[in-house]
């Protein structure tokens, strides 16, 4: 490979020569990921044939020359070819360093992160792998000196390198086109890692849907919700969790305090509740919109009622305070976005940690102006890479914990203490939520709600962070917390709700009833919208009492 990008700078070559140069070092280097999954993958079989092992990088190589053939050109062959190295470059760090898959979710989500979480994957590694497999092999294509052709002989050579292209990918398949598609078949997911084509199909897919497809037409789901109980007093502080995985919670069975803080007030832990997506971009919407995950799309969300649309509506005060970004859900409500700038040794200019929610959490409750109020707190959690500034250090709770965002050069125990720690911090959050929450007059109900928007991976079998297509996620990146506290006042509002769910000769109070569906059943973010009108008492066309987990239950949840 060294001295096919030497013969690059020195010598005159051929377009052709320079796309095989080209399609060969993204076949042995960019997709590196991709053809140790597959080589793994026919190697796990009971018997395989060495030819067929050998031809997959070959086939490989040959797509890619068709690919890039078909798009180069005289003048963009360079722009092109550099601008694909460069960007590729980044994904395969992505993808070898965390696991990273770069689909239609990962593109939504990198293209909806702001600066500060770009800045925080910058670290000396990063810095390597772009110099060294991105600028290093674009320079000498910008170097390489290309040979005149008139465009019949360029259209002639061309036309021989697709032949060849083709030929030799119909010989393999004439030969393993069953063995190509059984491991296929049975290792789908490894197609996300192949460079570039994925990331591109995915990109340009993002921007047709985005930018290019018909506008649509914002959809009034319900124009007329009711509220049941208009003079009755609540208050229900939602606090949409950031990055949090059940696993590393305490409340769940995890052997580290990390639910210390909250612990005395004896939430009810959903222990299987999981989650709509794999990143906050699709998250997020998807657990405030009325669309399940399966028929679930983020356009379609954006351009319809959600949960604090069809609340406000039917006359329920709602506040949005941000510290990570709402994802458009919170567009038409009232929001406060904290300002990372703000004199405060809880914001640094780039993040503020979540202790900065409870002040204008504090100057809400004590300006009340409804009967009835939903407060939205969106944390930055457990957001990584860089854990280490999610918590303040008197937080650090673990050690030693992983003070770089390189995570992968962390050992196991530094990286899962930090994790712990931005956990551990969060419940601390919560458990101030709480106490503000009983501060309140003892005529008012209240609630706190605490739902992660997707989990984390840690390094299990290799794969950091979050973003996997779900179909083949991690159960870490999907399998989140749900907390739930209420206060000593709450009565139901309606029938239903009065007779609630009693096993025959177990004696029911609402907590015991809440606990005992949050151990024995599995829950999801479909959930989410349904149970929040239920527990509102709102009536609307869009509301599935199935869905309500509260429904099941008296409506009293005693808490100390």
């Amino acid at each position: 490979m060294i001295t096919a990008l030497q013969k690059l700078k020195t010598s005159a070559l051929s377009i052709n020569q320079l796309l095989v140069i080209t399609a060969s070092y993204f076949t042995l280097v960019f997709n590196y990921p991709f053809l140790r999954g597959f080589i793994e993958a026919i190697l796990a079989l009971e018997e395989f044939s060495l030819f067929f092992l050998l031809s997959v990088p070959i086939l490989l190589c040959s797509l890619l020359i068709i690919l890039l053939s078909t798009v180069s050109s005289k003048y963009l062959v360079k722009p092109l070819l550099i601008t694909l190295t460069l960007v590729s470059s980044l994904v395969f760090y992505g993808s070898v360093q965390y696991g990273i898959v770069f689909d239609y979710g990962m593109i939504e989500n990198s293209v909806e992160s702001n600066k500060a979480e770009v800045f925080s994957y910058l670290n000396v590694e990063f810095i390597v792998y772009f110099v060294l497999f991105g600028i290093t092999p674009s320079w000498f294509i910008y170097q390489a000196k290309i040979n005149e052709q008139c465009f019949l002989a360029a259209l002639i050579t061309r036309i021989k390198l697709l032949s060849l292209a083709i030929i030799t990918i119909l010989l393999i398949a004439l030969f393993y086109y069953q063995d190509y598609a059984s491991v296929g078949r049975n290792n789908s997911h490894l197609k996300k890692f192949i460079v570039p084509s994925q990331f591109l199909s995915s990109g340009l897919k993002y921007f047709k849907h985005n930018y290019f497809d018909e506008k649509l037409t914002f959809i009034t789901l319900d124009e007329t919700p009711v509220d049941n109980t208009p003079n009755k007093q609540e208050v229900i502080v939602l606090v949409v969790g950031e990055t949090a995985r059940a696993k590393n919670f305490s409340a769940n069975g995890y052997e580290k305090p990390t639910n210390s803080h909250s612990q005395k007030y004896q939430p009810v832990s959903f222990k299987n509740m999981f989650s709509c997506g794999t990143a906050t971009a699709v998250s997020v919407p998807c657990m405030f919109s009325s669309l399940t995950r399966e028929n679930f799309d983020r356009r379609k969300a954006d351009h319809q009622q959600n949960l604090l649309d069809v609340i406000s509506l039917a006359g329920v005060d709602v506040l949005w305070i941000d510290n990570n970004g709402c994802k458009n859900v919170c567009d038409r409500v009232p929001t406060i976005t904290l300002d990372v700038n703000q004199d405060n040794s809880l914001c640094d200019g780039e993040y503020c940690q979540d202790e900065a929610l409870l002040a204008p959490l504090k100057d809400k409750l004590a300006h009340l102006s409804k009967n009835k109020t939903v407060i939205v707190l969106h944390m930055m959690g457990s957001h990584g890479p860089t854990y280490f500034k999610r918590y303040p250090d008197q937080h650090k709770k673990f050690k030693p914990d992983c003070n770089r965002s390189d995570i992968q050069n962390c050992s196991q125990n530094e990286l899962t203490n930090s994790y712990d720690n931005t956990i551990a911090y969060s419940d601390f959050v919560l458990s101030q939520v709480i106490a503000q929450l009983q501060n309140l007059p003892s005529n008012i109900n209240k609630s706190m709600i605490y739902i992660s928007d997707h989990g984390e991976s840690l390094g299990e079998s290799g794969v950091y962070l979050h973003g996997f297509p779900y179909a083949f996620s991690p159960k870490e990146q999907r399998h989140i917390p749900m907390l739930v506290w209420m206060s000593a006042h709450q009565q139901s509002n309606q029938q239903e709700f009065q007779q609630g769910f009693q096993p025959k000769g177990q004696k029911n109070s609402a907590k015991a009833c809440l606990k005992r569906l949050a151990d024995n059943n599995s829950y999801s973010h479909d959930n989410l919208y349904h149970s929040m009108l239920g527990l509102l008492a709102i009536s609307t066309s869009t509301y599935q009492k199935d869905l309500d987990i509260f429904s099941k239950c008296p409506r009293s949840v005693n808490n100390p």
